[in-house]
């Protein structure tokens, strides 16, 4: 009997193809609504906004996030992200923890832009813990990060999954 006609291993490989393909959770940002902060962003002195955003499509259900996983995530997330040398993999890397920590947790639903008085810029999404709580990670630290997150961050394909194991351990108590 050939190995193709037992049911069992369709099952193993429909299930191992489908572990491998993530749907991305995709966002719009308001164009009208964010135009003050791109402004704030484009001048160059010192300040905040937030950049709002919705879901498009359907967002899983999520829950507030456990406190203490997020203690941990919250140290060791700089230090992972940062361990990649390139940008490109630390952009990847902060798109792939927005896009992890939104299927599974609730968040903010604005991303906050800061420069700060000696020029650095950063971009930050918050994991909520409560309604009124949660935790801030950089996803962005300079302008061209900033409009490459912001610009993949819109986009419906499906996404990689290169960092997901290594995200999926800063959650873990």
């Amino acid at each position: 009997m050939s190995i193709f006609l037992k049911p069992y291993v369709w099952l193993v490989v429909g299930v191992l193809s489908l572990s491998f393909q993530v749907t991305a959770v995709t966002v719009q940002f308001n164009s009208d609504r964010n135009a003050a902060c791109w402004q704030v962003i484009e001048q160059r002195k010192p300040g905040f906004c937030r950049l709002y955003f919705q879901f498009i499509g359907t967002k899983p259900d999520s829950v507030y996030a456990d406190q203490a996983s997020l203690s941990n995530s919250m140290s060791e997330y700089p230090v992972k992200r940062s361990s990649y040398p390139t940008s490109f993999q630390q952009l990847e890397y902060a798109l792939q923890f927005f896009q992890y920590s939104a299927q599974r947790f609730k968040i903010r639903n604005n991303l906050v832009f800061i420069r700060s008085d000696d020029g650095s810029v950063q971009l930050n999404m918050g994991i909520l813990t409560s309604a009124s709580g949660g935790y801030s990670y950089l996803l962005a630290e300079n302008e061209s990060q900033i409009r490459q997150l912001v610009a993949d961050l819109q986009k419906t394909d499906p996404q990689s999954t290169r960092y997901q194991r290594s995200i999926e351990q800063l959650f873990q108590n």
